[in-house]
């Protein structure tokens, strides 16, 4: 009876170093993911960002060639 006892103490300690090795990787794992959530918030707002500086710089550039065209048409009707 006494081994039976020992054999079960041993699978105890067996599965709470084991339980130990998992929280420590699970500890681990939960500080990589905070990281890569905070790396992924700073990508979506320099994606958001560089959105924006597209958008700006596309509107700037629409605007110059609708006033080229216009100063075309002027000059058109004017026969130059």
């Amino acid at each position: 009876m006494a081994e039976k006892f020992e054999l079960l103490d041993r699978k105890v300690k067996q599965v709470l170093q084991q339980l130990d090795g998992l929280k420590d990787d699970n500890t681990i794992l939960r500080k990589e993911n905070r990281q890569l959530q905070t790396q992924l918030t700073e990508l979506k707002s320099d994606f958001d960002n560089l959105k924006l500086n597209h958008n700006d710089q596309s509107e700037l550039i629409k605007t110059k060639l609708i006033s080229m065209l216009t100063r075309i048409e002027e000059l058109e009707k004017i026969g130059l």
